[in-house]
C-alpha cells in the first residue's frame, strides 16, 4: 500500500523518496554523531511525500526515534508510514 500510494503521488508531478525507518534513523543518529544533522534532515525535507516503512514493525533506537520526532521537516512535509 505503501509503494502504491508513494507511486501514485509521484506519477502526479509529486517528488517522493521511499525509505525504512530503520535505515532513517540510522542516518540520523550518524549524522547527529558526526554534526551534519541538519544537513541530513534538509536532503529527506526536500521531497513533497517522504515514505516510512516498516515503523511499526521494529523498535527503533530511543536516542534515532527523538531526532526523528523531534526534527522540524519530518512535522512539515506529508509522510507516510
Amino acid at each position: 500500500m505503501l509503494i502504491a500510494l508513494g507511486t501514485e503521488a509521484a506519477m502526479k508531478g509529486y517528488q517522493v523518496r521511499y525509505t525504512l525507518a530503520t535505515k532513517l534513523v540510522n542516518e540520523l543518529v550518524e549524522a547527529a554523531d558526526e554534526k551534519q544533522l541538519n544537513k541530513t534532515i534538509a536532503r529527506y525535507g526536500r521531497v513533497d511525500l517522504l515514505c516510512i516503512d516498516e515503523l511499526a514493525y521494529r523498535e527503533l533506537d530511543r536516542h534515532g526515534a527523538e531526532l526523528l520526532d523531534g526534527s522540524p521537516p519530518f512535522g512539515r512535509r506529508a509522510i507516510l508510514h
